[in-house]
């Protein structure tokens, strides 16, 4: 049998244990990547469908491919970000840029 030198030992029983509140901060994570990216590409597709410069249906397909891109890279902002507020407050000051430019483009009379 192999025996565990007392040291190891206690270093084994010293680890910190993830508790409640960092179970509480990955869900708040997980629900800011998942919610708060959806709807950041959400509003990220609206605005470039409104704003490009080509016909309709080019809009379209240009503004969801790149909505795809905006969904991956904010879920994995809200996981890099030194804090779950700063991730969810990340995502919410670019949805609200983009929800100005939406409401700037259809102000402007720009898409239907």
């Amino acid at each position: 049998m192999h025996s565990i030198p007392s040291g190891e030992a206690r270093a084994a029983r010293t680890l910190p244990a993830h508790g409640l509140r960092y179970r509480a901060a990955v869900a708040s994570r997980a629900v800011a990547a998942i919610g708060g990216g959806y709807l950041l590409a959400t509003l990220c597709t609206r605005a470039l469908a409104l704003g490009l410069p080509m016909a309709p249906v080019d809009n379209v397909i240009a503004a969801t491919l790149t909505g795809l891109i905006v969904y991956a890279v904010a879920a994995m902002w809200a996981f890099a970000a030194a804090s779950a507020s700063r991730a969810w407050m990340g995502l919410g000051v670019a949805c609200a840029l983009s929800t100005i430019v939406v409401l700037a483009l259809r102000a402007a009379g720009v898409g239907a």
